[in-house]
């Protein structure tokens, strides 16, 4: 997990709302004290009214009743929207680094549940403001209600103490018994969530093949384990429920009992009027226990999307805001690169990776599959932090460079072309203010214009979610044209031809030739002939280093006396 001056971050937000629920404890003081306004109307009927028949004193202890309730129920709306308060500051103070935690964590690893963290998220913000937080926070001001039974008698309080000792047993039980089956009920269905996810990006295939039986068989295998444990827990927290709300009642009765008892022996002061107190108070102490336990699933899963978020914020902090620094110029120096999965890893990805370009020069990169060539991409493009060794821009490290202020200058088109949806024109103007000088030169740098012509509302057509609508050839030329939109300095482009007809192989390396005249930078990751003649040097990559590394010719040739090193590439 990574230490540093950004972790912590969940913890320190909620405590940053400390002042929301101090606020709401000090409302929840009075409207605790109001909740005893029953039994003190009770009283003064019964000691003013019934005996006096004074119709305005009933009438005077009616309206002050009246009145209490009102206090009483705006005070708890104005907690309840306390509590909402500090859900909304919560959202404002972590909403961004919730996402771009989320976006680094699919960027390490493509199988990283994200809806599961967003989910983790809104069920956290969500228990800020439930029945159950506030049941929680009111736990304490039992004690208001034990002080008062113990006033109208001590017999009274000792057995209100016993039914609050057993209903704390069962809450405790509870905890202990329903945690670990929801535990285990979540995993279940975050495995079968996830596996459904992967396996319907490829329906296409399964439907094809006949492998969808054999394949509902093993997600209905993770749902059925998530279905079990969520029962177990379910019957669990429902038996305890009942057992705490038949306490609730019984207690009520046994109160109610024994004051009809200490009436009768003349022990109790003010009569039948105290026993009725008594038992209504003595309910009132179990109440919140009760609601925790009805509502102990709300809890328990904030609590284990508490513990899932902050694991997340912690392993990707936000990055710190990177200095301000002039346009590159295009020039790459690449010392001593290293990547591996981790420091467990005995064989990276890459190792030992050294060049230099210039701004304007052309790196054709090549190899069989599995060299490293994707991984090199995107370390050029700061995706990913080296192991060791450093990819810098003009000198400047390149993954601490401000994403933002760096992005405007550099163009990336990754094996996977990742479209948005939105129109052809947002995809290509990187979803920010179009320039329609810009555009225009994209597309006839690229000639898309004939494929625009060809498409219902032209360059602002809708093309779905990761261009669905479109074909592989016209993905890749969106894709392409995304990459070099507001002439980047620096270009980055991996199997940049991989479904691409002739007429645009030949389009993208006119586009190469054109912008290389400009100053820009490409590294090309390809086996695309027509490249190498405008390349200025050749890199052949196996198992994570450079193999050759030279004037594209001169590579060659020297592959020529070693017929097992195939310079061909591969994904």
């Amino acid at each position: 997990m990574t230490h540093n001056n950004n972790t912590a971050v969940l913890k320190k937000a909620l405590m940053r709302l400390t002042p929301h629920y101090r606020k709401v404890v000090f409302f929840g003081l009075f409207t605790n004290l109001m909740v005893l306004a029953p039994s003190w109307y009770m009283l003064e009927v019964y000691d003013r009214v019934i005996y006096s028949r004074n119709l305005g004193t009933l009438l005077m202890l009616t309206m002050m009743v009246v009145f209490i309730y009102m206090i009483m129920e705006s005070l708890e709306w104005i907690r309840r929207n306390m509590m909402f308060q500090a859900s909304v500051q919560l959202d404002q103070t972590l909403n961004d680094q919730v996402f771009n935690a989320v976006a680094a964590a699919r960027l390490k690893a493509s199988s990283f549940p994200a809806q599961r963290a967003f989910s983790d998220y809104r069920s956290l913000k969500e228990s800020l403001y439930s029945p159950a937080l506030a049941g929680l926070i009111d736990v304490p001001f039992i004690l208001i209600f034990i002080v008062a039974i113990f006033c109208i008698h001590s017999s009274l309080g000792y057995l209100t103490l016993v039914g609050l000792a057993l209903q704390t047993i069962i809450a405790c039980i509870n905890q202990y018994r329903v945690q670990p089956q929801m535990i285990e009920a979540n995993r279940y269905a975050l495995a079968a969530q996830s596996y459904f996810s992967s396996i319907s990006k490829k329906s296409e295939v399964i439907q094809a093949m006949g492998m969808l039986d054999a394949l509902q068989s093993r997600w209905q295998e993770k749902q059925q384990g998530f279905l079990l444990h969520q029962a177990f827990a379910s019957e669990i927290a429902g038996r305890n429920a009942a057992f705490s709300k038949l306490l609730q009642v019984l207690q009520t009765s046994l109160v109610l009992g024994l004051g009809c008892y200490l009436v009768i022996n003349h022990a109790l002061e003010n009569g039948a009027a105290m026993m009725i107190v008594a038992s209504i108070l003595a309910a009132r102490v179990l109440a919140p226990f009760s609601q925790l336990i009805a509502q102990w699933r709300t809890l328990a899963g904030a609590l284990e999307s508490y513990d899932r978020l902050q694991e997340l914020l912690d392993s990707h902090p936000a990055r710190e805001q990177g200095m301000t620094l002039p346009v590159p110029s295009g020039e790459i120096t690449v010392e001593n690169l290293s990547y591996a999965l981790n420091e467990n890893i005995r064989e990276p990805l890459l190792r030992n990776i050294q060049f230099k370009l210039h701004a304007g020069e052309v790196l054709l990169i090549t190899g069989p599959s599995a060299s490293g060539k994707t991984t090199l991409s995107k370390l050029l493009v700061g995706l990913m932090p080296p192991s060791n060794g450093k990819v810098r821009f003009d000198g400047v490290d390149a993954y601490q460079w401000d994403k933002e202020e760096l992005g405007r200058h550099i163009g990336y088109l990754p094996q996977n072309v990742e479209l948005l949806d939105g129109t052809i024109a947002e995809n290509i103007t990187r979803f920010g203010e179009a320039d329609a000088d810009k555009l225009n030169q994209v597309i006839e740098l690229l000639q898309l214009q004939t494929m625009l012509d060809e498409l219902p509302e032209g360059v602002n057509t809708r093309i779905g979610a990761e261009g669905s609508f479109l074909s592989g050839g016209r993905r890749q030329l969106v894709g392409l044209a995304r990459a070099i939109y507001g002439n980047p300095a620096i270009v980055v482009l991996d199997e940049p031809n991989a479904n691409l007809d002739d007429a645009g192989e030949q389009a993208l390396q006119q586009m190469v030739q054109v912008l290389k005249s400009r100053k820009t930078t490409f590294v090309i990751i390809s086996h695309l002939q027509g490249i190498k003649a405008v390349a200025d040097t050749m890199m052949v990559m196996v198992k994570g280093q450079i193999l050759r590394y030279g004037k594209p010719d001169e590579v060659i040739a020297s592959l020529q006396y070693q017929p097992g090193n195939s310079a061909r590439s591969g994904s």
